[in-house]
Parts: C-alpha cells; structure tokens; sequence
C-alpha cells in the first residue's frame, strides 16, 4: 500500500510533463508554420513590388516618347497650323495612352504681346481663340491647341501660369530640354467639376524647337504638353498587375514632403503587417515618384491564413488527450505511440508545406530574374552571369532592335510583342549552347559569349545577319535590323562587368550613328572598329 502513494505521483508527474512538452512542441509549431507563411507573403510582395515598378517604368517612357516624337513632328513644320496640330494628334486615343486626359500646344506671352499672339494664331486656323491673361505674371502660358482625349474639354486661351505645378514644369522643360513632369495638382479644366469628380493630376510637358532647314531653325516655338489624371492612369495601367492582392499608392517625392495623389482601388482589408509593405522609386519626366504597395487578406487564401490556428488545435488537442490517459501505464503506453504518430504526421505535412513554399521560392525568383514575354534572362540575371564570367575570356554583344518602334506603333503592341519573341528566338540559335541571351528591356538584348577575340566579329555578323531576314508577323512580312555594340574582356584582373556594359552601349550607339543595321566594336585604346 506505501507503493501506492509515489505511483499517484508518478502518474501526475507523467501527465504534466505530457502536458507541458506537448504545449512547447505545438507553439514551436505553430511559431514554424506562422513563419514560413510569412517567408512566402514576402517573397510574393517582392514579386509583386518589382513587377508594378517595371510597369510604371515602361508605360512612363512610352508616354514620354510618344510626347517627344509630338515635338519633332511639330518643330519640322514650315509653318505651324491647327492642321498640322490635328493631323500629328489624330492617332491619340484613351486606349493608347491610359489615364490621358488631353494633349495641346502652349505657346508663352508677356501680358502686352497678348493681343499681337492672339491674331497670329487665329491666322493659323485658331479661329475661336480667346487668351485669357490672369495674373501678373512676366510671361503668360496660353494654350493655342487642344485635343481631349477624354468627356472633358480643354478651353483654348487658358493661362496656364495660373496654376504654380503645371506653369513651374514648363519653365523647367524649357531650360533643360527634356519632358518634364509637374508635381500633382487638380487640372484646370476639372476645377469646375463636383469634388467627388476631382482628381489630383500631372502634366507632362516637353520643349519644341524649330528644326533644321525650317524658318524656326534652333528657336524655341512653344511647348507640347499631355495632361493626366492620377487616379485614372493607376487604374487603367496598374490594375492588371495589382489585381486583388495589393493596393499601390503613387506618391511624388520631389518637394518638401512626400504627396501621394493617386491609390488603386481596395479589393480586401489591408494586412496590418507593416513588415510586408514594400516601396519602390521610379523616375517619371525628370521627378522621381514613390510607388507603395500594400498587401491585402487575399494575398494569404483562407486556406493557408487557418494553417497555423489548425496547427495549434490539433496540438493542443493531441496533448490534452495524452495528459488525460497518461494515468494508466498500458493506456499511456497506447497513447504515447497515437500521439507520437500523430505528431509525425504533423512534421511531415510540414515538411510538405514547407517543400511546397520553397517550390514556390523557386519559381519566383526564376519570374524575378527572367522577362515575362520572351522567357529569356532579364537584365538582373545577366549581370549576375557577366559578375561570374570575369577573369576568362569573353564577350559582350549590346543589341538594340532598328525599326522597332515603327513596328509598335503601325502595327499595334501585339504585333510588337511576337516581334520581339520571333527576335529572342533567333538570337538564341545565334548563341551557343553556353552564351547567355538576355531581353534587358524594351527593345534592347544582350548576348554573353565566352568568345576568343578572333571570333567576335563572325558572332557579332552572325547577329546582323539573323535580324536582318525579314520576320512573318501575323502573315505580314516585318522587315527591322539592329545595332550592335561589341565590348571584349580579355580575363585580366581587375576587369569590371559595369565596365564592358557601359563600353557595349557605348559602342551600339557608334553603330547607330554611323548608320544601324551594323556592329561596332569597343577597344581599351578607346578606338572603335564599324562593320554594316
């Protein structure tokens, strides 16, 4: 009978150490799981972040281009008219240019030559012309010619210099030369509008000088500016790529506070993880943006965010099973072996998840480091590839397509886009089975040869020559060629990758300049050899 007394407390020693074992193993658990799930919300933030980032990139530049190609037109003109202003804007539409709001011709007055450029464009078919001064400033904006690309319609005559952002982008367009975007502000023409209709905006304005062998030859004429609404352009271009699973709010740095002025459109609840939140810089017409992405509750499904709660239950419940039957030795002995089985169980359907998760890891960083349309490695991946290569022999072919543009433009982005697959195709049976060939953006490849010096230019031939035949776009013949800048590294010590990028892009613009559809090759004695 006095055995039975330290067998009672064996057995409530056994239960509590049941008890507080199992209660460690299932937080550890649960720690593990919340853990890993939290790995893979970033990963996925990341994804996300650079892709949205890549997006405002390109669709920036496209409208820059667009709005630079405008001057050109406009500044070859003998004499500028409404005419000419509408035939150079005529193929502008809201599909063409998301988030555009309108496209016009600003043309700057001092307050006493207002009536003098009043008459000189009402000759040059402004008819309904009316300038309207406001302020005192010392030279007035006015607007000559206008499209709506929008419901709402620009007055011409306006003063633009009535507004600080808009009239502040076209000063500084005009010293530096270059399109230049305004800081966000609600576009004259929508200050009339309820303020449920409002929406903070940016202009972007680019100079027109007078071209060569033109009256105007070298003066400067006025300004081409494209006006667009914030809320509108992050819509119309980000939604595809934000989707449901983040929010992305645009915010302008460049002043004394960072301004967010436009935000898509919350599909969930925001995640209250500020860990998770990612920002990313862009420069957008010479002012650097801030884009902001968010992740929503649909970012983690309903599935994975029960994950470690259903961890925790069936822990907890294992242990509180164990603890009860602990008090008899051949029940304990049953249930020790169903709770160890059980908890083999849970540490390998961990170890599927966790397999599953670095599967995913996996597949996003070969999304990261590779372009979505050709599946060739993007510009990341390829100066990861040259850092390796240094110190052997090899080769940098910088590849920039000639005629692309005209491609894009005439025939639209599909067409565009199977260009630019038919290209990465062919550069691909150009290289061997060891070069890297790589989309770095845009219209612009690069080839990473591990090539002796006396076969550089029969590769770099082999390119002009394989881009050179004529493309079957959609049963349309494509005629395009290239311009290729050859940069060579010997396996010298010291040798730098940034180095041999910026002597192949050097070099592709010699090819250009010395008329395209050839290759140049880069030397260190900084002389260059053009082959067409």
């Amino acid at each position: 009978m006095m055995a039975t007394g330290p067998r009672r407390w064996l057995g409530v020693a056994l239960v509590l150490a049941v008890l507080v074992g199992g209660g460690v193993a299932t937080a550890l658990a649960t720690l593990g799981v919340s853990r890993v799930q939290r790995e893979h919300a970033a990963l996925l933030m990341d994804h996300n972040a650079d892709a949205i980032q890549r997006a405002v990139a390109n669709e920036a530049s496209r409208y820059t281009e667009t709005l630079a190609d405008m001057t050109v037109a406009v500044g070859s003109q003998t004499q500028f008219n409404a005419i000419d202003f509408d035939t150079i804007t005529s193929r502008l539409s809201r599909d063409r240019l998301p988030g555009a709001s309108a496209v016009g011709f600003v043309v700057p007055a001092q307050a006493a030559e207002a009536p003098a450029v009043q008459r000189y464009w009402r000759a040059r078919g402004a008819d309904d012309l009316r300038l309207q001064t406001v302020g005192n400033a010392t030279d007035h904006l006015f607007l000559i010619y206008s499209r709506a690309l929008d419901h709402v319609t620009s007055a011409t005559g306006r003063d633009l210099s009535q507004a600080p952002e808009p009239a502040a982008a076209l000063r500084f367009a005009r010293a530096s030369g270059e399109v230049t975007a305004s800081h966000p502000y609600v576009l004259l023409k929508d200050r009339a509008l309820p303020n449920a209709y409002r929406q903070q905006s940016f202009l972007l304005a680019a100079p027109v000088t007078g071209a060569a062998g033109t009256p105007a030859d070298g003066q400067f004429l006025g300004w081409m500016i494209l006006s667009m609404r914030g809320g509108d352009f992050v819509e119309e271009t980000l939604h595809a790529y934000a989707g449901e699973l983040v929010k992305v709010t645009l915010s302008d740095l460049d002043g004394p506070s960072v301004t967010p002025f436009a935000s898509t459109r919350e599909p969930a609840p925001l995640l209250p993880d500020a860990g998770l939140r990612r920002e990313r810089t862009v420069l957008v017409g010479e002012r650097e943006w801030q884009i902001s992405v968010q992740p929503t509750e649909r970012l983690i499904s309903n599935t994975d965010r029960r994950l470690p709660f259903a961890t925790l239950a069936i822990g907890l419940l294992v242990t509180a099973l164990a603890g009860i039957l602990a008090d008899s030795r051949r029940r304990a002995l049953k249930r020790v072996a169903d709770a160890t089985a059980a908890l083999r169980y849970d540490i390998e359907r961990r170890k599927s998840v966790e397999a599953r998760l670095l599967d995913r890891e996996d597949e996003l960083r070969h999304l990261a480091m590779h372009d979505a349309l050709t599946s060739l490695p993007n510009r990341t991946l390829f100066h990861e590839r040259l850092e390796e290569s240094l110190g052997q022999p090899l080769a940098v072919f910088f590849i920039d397509l000639d005629g692309f543009k005209a491609v894009n433009d005439g025939l639209g982005h599909s067409a565009g886009d199977t260009l630019l697959i038919e290209t990465a195709a062919r550069l691909l049976q150009c290289a061997r089975s060891g070069d890297t060939v790589a989309r770095l953006g845009g219209d612009e490849f690069a080839v990473l040869a591990a090539t002796p010096g006396a076969a550089v230019e029969a590769v770099a031939e082999r390119i002009v020559s394989c881009l050179r035949a004529p493309f079957d776009i959609d049963g349309q013949p494509v005629t395009i060629s290239c311009s290729v800048g050859v940069a060579v590294a010997a396996g010298d010590p010291g040798e730098n990758a940034q180095r041999l990028v910026h002597a192949a892009d050097e070099a592709m613009y010699a090819a250009k300049a010395a008329g395209k559809n050839r290759y140049t090759i880069a030397v260190k004695e900084s002389t260059a050899g053009s082959r067409s």
